[in-house]
């Protein structure tokens, strides 16, 4: 819009300024690329699936926690979201329950990790996960780890 602006004053009054067009193949072919937040990556098909708000926190806590008491767990958040996005087999509604889950949880885990909270969120992604093995599987494997931890029992 902004282009054809431009153009038509310069056609209006025969001078042609040039310069300060706004790029719109440059940005379109930026934004077809797929978004990496440092750890998740979403292409387009996978776009709104989760909110960027849970993938700030997601991203974070992975942040966060390497080098410490639950780095491992860190990277198995980091996974499980992965799979979550990437998966085919649950609808986007459940993508983006299981999204606001994981960003519960990874605040809990970088702050003052509420075992009844934390034991709560965890029920609600193993409930919504279930169905599908592999998304089960890192659903076991974040249970066991916040056991291993203390932090559920």
């Amino acid at each position: 819009m902004m282009n054809q602006a431009m153009d038509e004053m310069d056609m209006m009054t025969g001078i042609h300024l040039g310069g300060g067009r706004i790029p719109v193949s440059s940005l379109a072919q930026a934004m077809s690329r797929p978004m990496t937040n440092n750890h998740i990556t979403i292409s387009n098909s996978s776009v709104g699936v989760l909110n960027t708000g849970d993938l700030a926190k997601i991203n974070a806590v992975i942040t966060i926690t390497e080098g410490s008491d639950v780095e491992e767990l860190g990277h198995t958040i980091k996974d499980f979201a992965q799979a979550v996005v990437d998966s085919v087999e649950i609808t986007s509604e459940v993508k983006h329950e299981v999204g606001e889950l994981l960003g519960t949880l990874s605040e809990q885990i970088a702050g003052k990790r509420s075992k009844p909270v934390i034991g709560s969120v965890l029920k609600g992604i193993e409930e919504r996960v279930k169905p599908v093995n592999v998304l089960w599987g890192f659903a076991e494997k974040i249970g066991k780890l916040l056991s291993d931890l203390g932090i559920v029992a």
